[in-house]
């Protein structure tokens, strides 16, 4: 094994000096794909007015697609895309994520639900007798701390209505 990167684009390798037992230089092995994310193995060698070069693994290539915009003059309509057999796997890498970051999500606001909750529970008591029997605050006792509490109360669930229907 050559004691240089690989790393190669439009036929030409890196070249510069590796550790004994590694193919890729520092720059290239923290390289990612740019279609799917997985270390890159090489550079595009998509040929425009000059090589693309962006970094692709093994399972992805280069395409054109005319629905999209032309982007950079000398790349038209270039694109970067998983090869048919690796397609679905991509797809399927590329929804996990999508999933896992939405469960995440769901996680936080439903322990923010939770805190909110909890913190409601030293007010159930004056919620029945706000809700259930149908007193004011004027009605509910003569004691100011406890229309205090009241006000707290009916401040309190309207945060975790608010918080509720935000989620």
């Amino acid at each position: 094994m050559a004691d240089t990167c690989t790393f190669s684009t439009y036929g030409y390798s890196c070249g510069k000096p590796v550790e004994h037992g590694r193919y890729l230089c520092e720059e290239h092995a923290a390289a990612k794909c740019s279609s799917c994310g997985q270390p890159a193995t090489h550079g595009c060698d998509f040929c425009g007015q000059f090589v693309c070069g962006a970094p692709l693994c093994d399972e992805c290539t280069f395409g054109t697609d005319a629905s999209k915009p032309s982007g950079t003059w000398g790349f038209m309509n270039h694109i970067h895309v998983s090869k048919p057999e690796f397609a679905d796997k991509h797809e399927n890498a590329r929804l996990k994520t999508a999933l896992a970051s939405h469960t995440s999500a769901l996680a936080e606001r439903d322990a923010r639900i939770a805190e909110l909750e909890a913190a409601l529970k030293p007010f159930a008591w004056i919620a029945n007798l706000l809700d259930n029997c149908g007193y004011d605050d004027a009605e509910f006792v003569d004691d100011d701390d406890a229309a205090f509490q009241a006000g707290d109360f009916r401040r309190a669930r309207a945060a975790l209505v608010k918080e509720q229907a935000d989620a």
